[in-house]
């Protein structure tokens, strides 16, 4: 992956295909190697930009503290060094909360969004969730921080029936973790997202999807960004958990694309995927 420099950090990036522009844009780990299946999907209709964030992966992992408006600010900033027009972000859990500020600063910057499983504010239930994933972080090996946090992101049935292929890939991502205390400060930016007051500012057009087994962003969260965000879509799914477009893949990747055709943006002579 090729490496710019955005916001006095080095940030690993990844570009395929050609065609209107969509940015993947992940949640808490913050890899590009989370979007590998809309990668493969959408590459041959798309310009397909992914990135490692700040505190993740192979880009820079300065120490805290971290916000969301410093990774929103991280962001802009690779879009406007790589020269992206319009592009369409999709963005999960908090990818999204990444998303909702930057639409709200750059009205005109995003062609479109999807708000894949995300929040507007931390309430109680969120943060009991992460007060254990804390614990798990601060005082168990990564190995089963890793694996405690998969109950968050999969449903138990994915889990029951792919648990020999989930382990050795939760072992492996543990051991590409960056230090503990970047991984904290991430969970700390994410704990004080609240962007009640900038979602009536949106006027990018929006898409809010989420599974109803979500257990950590619970469709009520979709809801409310739903009823927020002017003119947004609401859709909700029987299943999929937290990662619905790592469980049903195909699912996930036909609403994205029929979300590109509703706003304008599939290529004339789609090819199959």
């Amino acid at each position: 992956m090729p490496v710019i420099m955005t916001n006095g950090i080095r940030t690993q990036y990844h570009i395929q295909g050609s065609g209107p522009v969509i940015i993947f844009v992940s949640g808490l780990g913050g890899t590009a190697a989370y979007w590998q299946p809309q990668v493969d999907a959408f590459a041959n209709d798309f310009t397909v930009v992914t990135y490692d964030q700040r505190g993740a992966g192979l880009s820079d992992h300065p120490a805290g503290p971290y916000s969301i408006e410093t990774l929103t600010d991280d962001l802009y900033a690779l879009i406007t060094a790589l020269k992206l027009e319009n592009p369409v972000l999709i963005g999960h859990s908090t990818g999204g909360a990444i998303g909702q500020v930057l639409a709200a600063r750059y009205p005109t910057l995003l062609a479109g969004m999807v708000q894949y499983a995300s929040w507007a504010k931390s309430d109680l239930h969120f943060n009991w969730c992460f007060r254990m994933r804390r614990a798990l972080l601060v005082g168990s090996p990564l190995e089963e921080y890793v694996h405690g946090s998969a109950l968050f992101l999969y449903p138990p049935e994915h889990i029951n029936s792919h648990a020999e292929r989930l382990s050795p890939a939760l072992l492996a991502s543990a051991s590409r973790f960056p230090a503990r205390e970047v991984i904290l400060s991430r969970i700390d930016a994410i704990m004080a997202h609240d962007a009640t007051a900038l979602l009536p500012l949106i006027q990018t057009p929006t898409l809010v999807v989420c599974a109803q087994d979500d257990i950590l962003t619970p469709p009520y969260q979709s809801r409310l960004l739903a009823s927020a965000i002017s003119g947004a879509e609401l859709k909700i799914v029987a299943q999929g958990g937290h990662s619905f477009s790592e469980t049903q893949t195909s699912e996930f990747n036909q609403i994205a694309r029929d979300f590109m055709a509703s706003i304008n943006r599939l290529p004339t002579e789609s090819r199959s995927y």
